[in-house]
């Protein structure tokens, strides 16, 4: 390879490292959070939930702590449902789609309970298609869509707090 071919290549990958950074992209993992939000304590929140706040938070050096005093942030769960409904049914009567709904609504506090920011509501919904030829993968999808749920009701609450604590 010449000399010239190698810094067209050079120049081509630079420039696209330059136009991925400016458009704002970012490697998943690690999210830069405040100090105080590095112990957070669930208080009311389901298992599951629980279970995905230490999922998503563990590569940000993030501790879900056990005790509320133990915390610099407390995430109050209120409300917390995960529903399921059919939206359509096949020719047989049997479900071919259908929706699941997950809500909650939450406040932020601080390990006294004094509040931090107001009760906030979070409803997220999802739509999927049951194949009756494939009844345990389908079972599986469903779970799976689930834990994207709880993911991104994770990420809905940490980036509110995140925002919110920042600004102060």
């Amino acid at each position: 390879m010449s000399k010239i071919d190698m810094m067209i290549k050079r120049t081509l990958v630079l420039g696209l490292v330059l136009m991925t950074a400016a458009c704002g992209y970012q490697l998943r993992g690690a999210i830069d959070l405040p100090e105080q939000m590095r112990k957070i304590y669930l208080k009311n929140a389901s298992n599951s939930l629980q279970q995905q706040f230490t999922k998503t938070l563990k590569a940000s050096s993030v501790d879900v702590v056990k005790q509320i005093n133990q915390a610099g942030l407390v995430v109050a769960v209120f409300n917390e449902k995960m529903d399921r409904r059919v939206l359509s049914l096949s020719s047989t009567g049997k479900a071919s789609e259908f929706e699941l709904n997950y809500s909650l609504d939450y406040e932020l506090q601080d390990a006294s309970g004094n509040v931090l920011k107001k009760p906030q509501s979070i409803e997220i919904t999802r739509e999927y298609y049951n194949d009756q030829e494939a009844i345990i993968a389908k079972t599986n999808e469903e779970v799976i869509i689930q834990q994207e749920l709880y993911q991104q009701a994770v990420k809905t609450i940490v980036n509110t707090a995140r925002s919110d604590l920042t600004a102060k």
